[in-house]
């Protein structure tokens, strides 16, 4: 049996290569995870290079539950316990990332709620979860416990003056919900600077609104627009 998972490693780089282009690029920061489908831990982006330059397999390390590299060459982030606690706490996420984009961060100082001013706001079918027990690196399984907890069954959460956190039962999901998260952020950035009063989506609209916008056959197509937009960028 073959124990590397080639096909969801090749989609896992996509993803960091979308992240890349759509406002998640911080250095060599930021990771993505895939839960092994063998139950051995998380396939995590290796440590050292930037999402953008994530080309393949080998970019990425298999980590038990314990931070233990199985497999892979690189070094494994610090903030792997991230990945493996969220995987444990929500057995329906198959993929986990954190990143620090510059709109959602920036968005994650303020004491506001997230609203639906836009369509990506409504996409992520719930405010974000909050997390401000450290502004610092989430490096210990009680922290990444304590991360997952916040998260709650969210798709995404906001790490105060530090970043981001999206899920999702697929690596498609999980990417669009980091995706839309920083759009919806800075659209309503853009509108809190206007200092003028604004109307949001009612809360009892919002599932409506997810289900009859976001199904299957448009979170293929969303997720395919984006690897080809990635793959035009770097051409």
């Amino acid at each position: 049996m073959n124990t590397i998972p080639t096909a969801s490693l090749l989609e896992a780089a996509a993803a960091c290569r979308v992240l890349h282009g759509e406002g998640h690029a911080d250095m060599t920061l930021g990771h993505v995870s895939f839960r092994d489908p063998l139950g051995r831990g998380a396939w995590m982006k290796r440590s050292g290079i930037g999402l953008g330059e994530v080309a393949g397999p080998d970019d990425f390390v298999l980590v038990d539950f314990t931070g233990r590299k199985l497999a892979g060459s690189g070094r494994v982030h610090k903030e792997w316990p991230i990945h493996t606690e969220v995987l444990q706490a929500r057995p329906d996420v198959q993929a986990v990332g954190h990143t620090h984009p510059f709109f959602a961060t920036a968005f994650s100082a303020l004491d506001v709620e997230l609203e639906a001013v836009t369509n990506e706001a409504a996409y992520l079918g719930s405010a974000p979860g909050r997390f401000d027990e450290t502004r610092g690196l989430i490096d210990t399984v009680p922290l990444g416990a304590s991360l997952a907890r916040a998260l709650g069954d969210r798709s995404t959460a906001l790490l105060r003056n530090h970043g981001v956190l999206f899920v999702g039962a697929s690596m498609a999901r999980a990417t669009l919900m980091g995706v839309f998260l920083e759009r919806a952020c800075r659209s309503q950035l853009l509108l809190l600077q206007t200092q003028l009063p604004y109307r949001a989506t009612p809360t009892v609209e919002l599932f409506a609104k997810k289900e009859q916008i976001l199904d299957p056959q448009l979170v293929d197509n969303f997720w395919a627009f984006y690897q080809r937009k990635a793959d035009a960028d770097r051409a």
